[in-house]
């Protein structure tokens, strides 16, 4: 499989009335976006069955949503999808399409201002992807990112080995075309993981992570990600490892 590090997937449920945030939709005009609308079914269900009853109605919705990337100008694909395993759709599709990240748009309101994201940082991620990722996401444009890593001890040395590395990582966004005052960079040692990160995420407009599990499902429906969509309304982008 060969992926582009401007390739996202944009799953979206289809089955119900939309809301959708745009706080990350409008700043990814480079992205070659592949928008996933998918309708969850009962297990019972028959997908022919359900696409013969809601099809239409289907449709209408994931071409609104597909009208506000078109109208930006973006390079979008679209497939509809009848499924009753929403994480397994997720995961295929993203192999198919040789998806490089894998967006959950939340339902906040875009921002009046600059958009701000905070990038979550753990060592064993593919800290290389996660960068060349963002470079290509964002060289265009105004976002301004702050690179978040929570310290699970209170080491000096380690402090001073992760502060070394999130120093380097704003240099090498800097080189990748992110203006570096653009960049911001922290670490903390305050509490537990989860509950930092859901502290740090109120006042950004989303949310950048990424995998350190062996599948979309995991990475993305995992502790983390999950009480991010389920206890804020921010988007979040996780960023697959290389091959």
């Amino acid at each position: 499989m060969t992926t582009s590090l401007s390739r996202v997937l944009i799953p979206i449920d289809v089955s119900g009335p939309l809301s959708l945030g745009k706080a990350l939709i409008e700043t990814l005009p480079s992205a070659n976006t592949v928008l996933l609308g998918y309708w969850q079914i009962p297990d019972q269900t028959q997908s022919d069955q359900a696409r013969d009853q809601f099809q239409a109605e289907a449709k209408r919705r994931l071409q609104a949503v597909a009208d506000l990337f078109t109208d930006r100008g973006a390079d979008l694909q679209t497939r509809l999808v009848f499924t009753n395993d929403r994480d397994q759709l997720i995961d295929t599709a993203a192999n198919e399409y040789g998806c490089q990240s894998v967006l959950i748009p939340g339902t906040e309101a875009p921002p009046s201002g600059t958009s701000r994201g905070i990038v979550l940082i753990k060592p064993n991620a593919d800290l290389d992807r996660i960068v060349a990722t963002l470079g290509t996401l964002f060289d265009e444009g105004d976002v301004e990112l702050r690179l978040f890593h929570v310290v699970e001890s209170t080491n000096e040395h380690l402090d001073d080995a992760t502060e070394y590395m999130l120093r380097g990582l704003a240099d090498r966004l800097s080189e990748l075309g992110i203006d570096r005052d653009r960049v911001e960079w922290e670490q903390s040692t305050e509490g537990k993981p989860i509950d930092l990160i859901l502290s740090h995420v109120s006042d950004v407009d989303f949310v950048v992570m990424g995998e350190s599990t062996p599948t979309v499902r995991a990475r993305v429906f995992g502790t983390v990600q999950s009480r991010l969509t389920n206890e804020t309304e921010k988007a979040v982008l996780t960023i697959r490892t290389g091959e």
